[in-house]
């Protein structure tokens, strides 16, 4: 079966089942690509026809294995369930023999990497009609939510204002801040959902677990009970993490003796290093200094953390976030390494015992 052969079947199918059972709905053929709706989903995915020729022509297995090495993003499942519903709907549906085909340029699979992989699994798990991510190709924008770099905007309460004003203080700022919106810095975004409300997802990876992250944690334990607050700090103060993931992840060599008491006498030590400084330990705006940037992500981790306090975002609920190292320990391997379901799994548990909201 030549391209166009293979397209003509393509264009006549409409539905496609797994071996498991999971069906692929209103398929259609547009182009190059081909899309379709998975099973209790209403979002439209799709796959492009010249991996999916690709894969057809290599005479290899129609398993997700090796699908993997035809079929980019994560859509292998339900390419497998096409082309084995046009085998069993079409019996004509093999490679004649009367005809040569060269061999198959394999398509190099995309890289995914851990943020979007997360993200991509948490959106099948809440439904991708109520979650948004620029992982997912559904961006955040300020007309989504307000987040200011300038804490004296939000309308918080005085207790909230005098808690920053505490916590800019410990991360030795100058509080100059220009009050751009980082609305697109927000790594998720889950509205109107039945179980989970309106609210910030995000997955924190080993640079955001700092001894300035430490410090806002500790700040913010005295005006919000976001349920992440002890787990997070029991992170950043495990000097293992810190020294073998954290620093490395933001490209310091040197290794600390004991975890810091604050981010103060971090910085002191920083300076007394002779480290290299690098745009990941550059000085920042309201954070003139080395180490200004390790200042400035805190921070800004902190607005999101309490940005559902402020009167321009009624109807917010306290944020969800998901620490990598959870998954890495869980799952005893590289995040990269976890299988899609074991992922949801964890999600769903932690989703369960850590903010008591059951989504199974």
């Amino acid at each position: 079966m030549n391209k166009d052969e293979f397209n003509k079947a393509l264009s006549s199918l409409k539905t496609a089942t797994s071996v498991t059972g999971k069906e692929y709905r209103e398929i259609t053929f547009q182009g190059e690509k081909i899309y379709f709706k998975r099973e209790g989903k209403n979002i439209p995915e799709s796959i492009s026809t010249i991996e999916l020729f690709s894969f057809y022509s290599g005479g290899e297995d129609l398993n997700t294995s090796i699908a993997k090495s035809y079929i980019s993003g994560r859509v292998q499942s339900p390419a497998v369930a096409i082309l084995n519903s046009l085998k069993k709907n079409r019996p004509s549906f093999i490679p004649s023999e009367a005809k040569v085909i060269s061999p198959p340029v394999k398509v190099k699979p995309k890289k995914i990497n851990d943020e979007s992989l997360f993200f991509e699994v948490f959106s099948d798990v809440t439904g991708r009609e109520y979650f948004y991510s620029k992982s997912i190709d559904k961006p955040i924008t300020k007309e989504h939510i307000y987040l200011s770099n300038n804490y004296s905007k939000y309308e918080f309460s005085e207790e909230v204002r005098n808690a920053y004003k505490a916590i800019l203080k410990r991360l030795n700022s100058n509080f100059t801040f220009s009050s751009d919106s980082l609305a697109h810095y927000v790594d998720g975004l889950v509205r109107k959902h039945p179980l989970l409300g309106t609210r910030i997802v995000e997955f924190d990876e080993e640079q955001h677990f700092t001894p300035a992250r430490k410090d806002t944690l500790e700040s913010i334990n005295n005006i919000t009970n976001n349920a992440y607050i002890e787990s997070f700090l029991k992170i950043c103060k495990d000097l293992k993490y810190l020294n073998n993931e954290v620093l490395p992840k933001n490209r310091i060599k040197s290794k600390l003796e004991k975890t810091p008491k604050d981010f103060m006498e971090f910085i002191q030590w920083l300076e007394s290093s002779s480290e290299k400084e690098s745009g990941y330990i550059e000085a920042k705006n309201g954070f003139e200094f080395l180490g200004g940037r390790l200042a400035q992500r805190a921070y800004y981790d902190c607005l999101r953390d309490t940005a559902h306090l402020s009167t321009k975002n009624q109807n917010f609920s306290a944020p969800l976030r998901f620490a990598k190292k959870t998954f890495e320990d869980k799952a005893g391997t590289t995040f990269g390494s976890i299988p899609e379901d074991k992922l949801k799994e964890i999600i769903t548990s932690q989703l369960k015992i850590i903010y008591k909201i059951d989504i199974a």
